[in-house]
């Protein structure tokens, strides 16, 4: 998972050292305005921002990253450690609010446990049907069968896990997987997914878990079971969902 973030003290500088020790790819900016330049190239990353931006004010950042990405991850490291600051963060679309000098292990839980809430999840372990996500341990399993998944590959399928239902450009998954650097050709994603592809059948899940979307790029593909999808039965009393006979009626 990427994680775009203002690199502007040491202790940012440290914690963008060891969230990558960690397993979270980095994307540093050196200000307020290089965070925007990059969002393009990386779509919707986790940004963590800084109050102490040397160009911009904190304020005015956070209100623009949220209006042009609705539903983007955005944590704000309070160098003030201001109660106020944090009530505005907060109201201005935050999702979480970091002391400076927090543990980075610590905020390496803070980011799972937001984007896996923007992504619809209750935690960090996506189940999918028969499909189990670990982002933690960076582990996939289908059924009892666990996937084994090259780094490229897990951060591919993790995309698309956490982007469903939607596709996924290969463009984004560029940024995905080299930043903002020159890492190699859109039509290396292609052989990433076909491997992808074949690991994941020889633990037992179809081919067409992930689906190609011409001119889109790719999407995992619906594994819910029908069981697991509410529907009322017609030929059932509404009594027996706790629905009053009345206000049925009324309806």
């Amino acid at each position: 998972m990427r994680v775009l973030m203002s690199v502007t003290t040491w202790d940012s500088v440290r914690l963008q050292a060891d969230l990558s020790q960690l397993g979270f790819p980095v994307t540093p900016a050196e200000d307020g305005i290089a965070i925007f330049e990059c969002l393009d190239l990386l779509g919707h990353p986790v940004v963590i921002l800084e109050t102490d931006l040397p160009d911009l004010r904190w304020r005015i950042a956070l209100d623009q990253l949220r209006k042009e990405c609705p539903n983007m991850s955005i944590l704000l490291v309070d160098s003030n450690r201001d109660a106020s600051d944090r009530t505005d963060a907060l109201e201005l679309g935050a999702d979480d609010v970091l002391d400076p000098g927090t543990p980075a292990s610590e905020v390496a839980a803070r980011i799972l446990a937001v984007a896996t809430r923007r992504a619809g999840y209750a935690g960090p372990v996506l189940n999918i049907g028969p499909l189990r996500v670990s982002l933690s341990e960076r582990k996939v399993w289908w059924g009892a069968a666990q996937v084994k998944m090259s780094p490229a590959q897990y951060t591919i399928f993790e995309k698309l896990c956490l982007n469903a239902p939607h596709a996924v450009s290969k463009h984004l998954i560029m940024g995905e997987l080299y930043g903002i650097d020159e890492g190699g050709e859109e039509r290396t994603i292609d052989v990433f997914v076909a491997t992808l592809r074949s690991r994941l059948a020889n633990a037992g899940a179809p081919r067409t878990l992930i689906e190609t979307i011409r001119g889109r790029g790719y999407r995992l593909a619906d594994v819910t079971p029908e069981d697991d999808q509410m529907s009322l039965p017609f030929d059932m009393p509404v009594e027996d969902f706790g629905i009053p006979a009345q206000i049925s009626d009324v309806a």
